[in-house]
C-alpha cells in the first residue's frame, strides 16, 4: 500500500506535464495573435506565463484530488471538487484578488465536480446504453438521497 500512498506525487507530475504540453498550446497561439518582433522564441519569452501556469493548474489538481482520494478513503466526486477548488483558488490568486480566487474556486470546484458526479471523467456512461445509463443515473441519485439522509 506504500506505492498507493506516493500515487499522488506520480498523479501530479503527470498531469503538471500535460498541462505543460497544454500551456505551450495556448502560448504559441497568443503569441501568433501578438505583433512583435521576438519571432518563434515570443512563446517562451513574451507569452511563456501561460506554460507555467496551466502547467500548475494540471499539477495541482491531479494531486490534490489524489491525495484527497488517498486521505479520505473514498473515491467520489469529492474528490474532484477538492482538487478543482485547489486549482482555481490559483487562477484566482494570479489576479491578485481574494475575492476572485474565491469564486473561481468554487466555480471550478462545482463545475468540475458536477462534471465528475455525472459520470465525466471516468467515461462510465458513455459505454452504457441509454436505458442502463438512466437506471445508473437514478441509482445513483437514490444512493446520495438515502446516504444523505439516513
Amino acid at each position: 500500500m506504500v506505492e498507493d500512498k506516493q500515487g499522488w506525487i506520480f498523479e501530479s507530475a503527470k498531469y503538471t506535464m500535460i498541462g505543460g504540453g497544454v500551456g505551450l498550446m495556448v502560448s504559441a497561439f497568443q503569441n501568433s495573435f501578438q505583433t512583435h518582433n521576438s519571432g518563434a522564441m515570443g512563446v517562451f519569452t513574451r507569452t511563456g506565463g501561460s506554460i507555467a501556469y496551466v502547467a500548475a493548474m494540471g499539477g495541482i489538481f491531479a494531486g490534490v484530488k489524489e491525495y484527497s482520494r488517498i486521505s479520505r478513503e473514498k473515491d467520489d466526486f469529492w474528490n474532484t471538487v477538492i482538487g478543482g477548488c485547489a486549482s482555481g483558488l490559483v487562477a484566482g490568486l494570479r489576479k491578485k484578488s481574494v475575492p476572485a480566487a474565491l469564486g473561481i474556486s468554487v466555480f471550478m470546484g462545482g463545475s468540475l465536480g458536477l462534471f465528475e458526479y455525472l459520470g465525466g471523467f471516468d467515461g462510465k456512461m458513455g459505454e452504457l446504453s441509454s436505458i442502463e445509463r438512466e437506471k445508473a443515473l437514478k441509482q445513483k441519485f437514490a444512493d446520495q438521497i438515502d446516504s444523505t439522509y439516513l
